[in-house]
C-alpha cells in the first residue's frame, strides 16, 4: 500500500536572463509556458508559477499568465531585487541576495512587485519566493506586512553562503512549518503568520536524525573551507539531492522521494525555472533535445512516484494550509 503525499511543483517564472541583469532584459520564454501547462495539465499537476516583476509588467506576458491562472494555476510572486523597483542599491553581487538589503528597501521591492502582479496579471499573489534562495527574517517580516501567507524560499540542508554571501539552511525543517519574521527563519514559531514551504532539498541518505547530523555537520563553515563535502560527494559517502530536474538525475530525485516519504514526510516539492523550457537559456538545456529530456524525466518522475506514494496534487497555496494549518485566502492566485 502506497503513502499518500501532498506533491508540489513550482517554476520560478523569470525573465530570459539566466545572470543578473538591468539592461537588455527579455521574456520570450514566457510562450513556452502554455505547452508546459497542457502537459502538466495531463498529468494531472496544478503547478505555482512564482512570477517575476520583469514578467509581470509586460502586458502580453501577464495576460498568458491570467489565462493560465483561469484554470488550475496559481500565481505567485518571484522577487528578483536586481531589477524590481525601487533601484536605489548598488548594482553588485551581494545585493541579489534580498536578505542582504535593508529591511525598509526589501518591503518596498516586495510591495511594487505585488502591486504589479496585482494590477497587470489581476492577482494579488499570496504565495512568495525570493530569487537566489536570499530569503531572512527581514524577509519574512516584509510578506508577513504585505498580506502573504506562504513562503517557498527555504531549501533545507544547504548553504548558500559561498554564494555571495547568501543564506545558510542547514538546519531547517524539511517538513512545513510557520514564521513570524522576528527570528531565524529555519526555526519554527507554533502561531507564526507565515507558512514555510520548503522545496525538497536533502541529501542520498535515509532522513534519520543521525544522517541529517552528519550532513548538517559535513555542510558547516569549516567543513567547507576544507571541501569535505566535495569530497564526501565524489567517495559517494553523503551527497545533496533536489527535486529539482535541471539538476538532478530521475535516479537521484526517486531516492530522495522514497526516503522522505518512508521518513514520514507528508510533501514532495519539485521545482525548476521557465527558462529552462526555451534552448539556449540556461546551463541546463542548451538545445531543444535537452528541453524534450527534461520533459521526459518531469513524467517519468510522476509516473515512478505512484510505485511508493499516491500522489495528491496541490499548488503551494494549498500544500501550505493542508501541511501547516494556516488559512490560505480563497484568492490565492486561484489555485486554492
Amino acid at each position: 500500500m502506497t503513502s499518500p503525499v501532498y506533491v508540489l511543483v513550482s517554476i520560478d517564472t523569470e525573465e530570459d536572463n539566466w545572470r543578473p541583469a538591468r539592461q537588455g532584459i527579455t521574456v520570450e520564454n514566457i510562450r513556452e509556458l502554455p505547452r508546459l501547462s497542457r502537459f502538466l495539465e495531463q498529468l494531472g499537476v496544478r503547478p505555482t508559477y512564482f512570477v517575476t516583476y520583469q514578467v509581470a509588467r509586460q502586458r502580453w506576458a501577464a495576460t498568458l499568465l491570467a489565462d493560465l491562472a483561469s484554470g488550475e494555476a496559481e500565481i505567485g510572486a518571484h522577487l528578483h531585487p536586481w531589477n524590481t523597483p525601487p533601484l536605489t542599491e548598488a548594482f553588485e553581487a551581494r545585493n541579489t541576495m534580498t536578505m542582504r538589503l535593508s529591511p525598509e528597501l526589501q518591503a518596498s521591492k516586495i510591495a511594487s512587485l505585488t502591486d504589479t502582479l496585482t494590477e497587470h496579471v489581476g492577482i494579488r499573489p499570496e504565495s512568495f519566493r525570493t530569487g537566489r534562495w536570499g530569503f531572512g527574517p527581514e524577509t519574512a517580516a516584509a510578506l508577513i506586512a504585505c498580506g502573504y501567507r506562504a513562503d517557498s524560499s527555504v531549501t533545507p540542508f544547504k548553504s548558500w553562503r559561498l554564494y555571495d554571501d547568501g543564506p545558510t539552511f542547514v538546519g531547517a525543517p524539511l517538513h512545513a512549518f510557520r514564521i513570524d519574521g522576528r527570528g531565524d527563519a529555519r526555526v519554527p514559531v507554533p502561531d507564526g503568520p507565515l507558512a514555510e514551504v520548503p522545496v525538497s532539498w536533502a541529501h542520498n541518505r535515509t532522513v534519520r536524525p543521525l544522517w541529517n547530523r552528519l550532513f548538517a555537520l559535513l555542510n558547516g563553515p569549516l567543513a567547507v573551507r576544507f571541501r569535505i563535502p566535495i569530497i564526501a560527494s565524489r567517495l559517494h559517502l553523503m551527497r545533496e539531492i533536489a527535486l529539482a530536474p535541471e539538476l538532478f538525475s530521475l535516479s537521484d530525485m526517486l531516492t530522495l522521494s522514497r526516503h522522505l516519504v518512508e521518513g514520514g514526510l507528508r510533501h514532495l516539492h519539485l521545482f525548476w525555472h521557465s527558462p529552462t523550457m526555451q534552448p539556449g537559456l540556461t546551463p541546463f538545456t542548451k538545445t531543444s533535445a535537452d528541453v524534450e529530456r527534461l520533459y521526459g524525466t518531469i513524467e517519468a518522475y510522476l509516473d515512478k512516484l505512484t510505485s511508493f506514494a499516491t500522489p495528491m496534487f496541490v499548488t503551494v497555496g494549498t500544500g501550505a494550509r493542508a501541511l501547516s494549518g494556516l488559512e490560505v485566502g480563497d484568492g490565492a492566485g486561484r489555485g486554492v
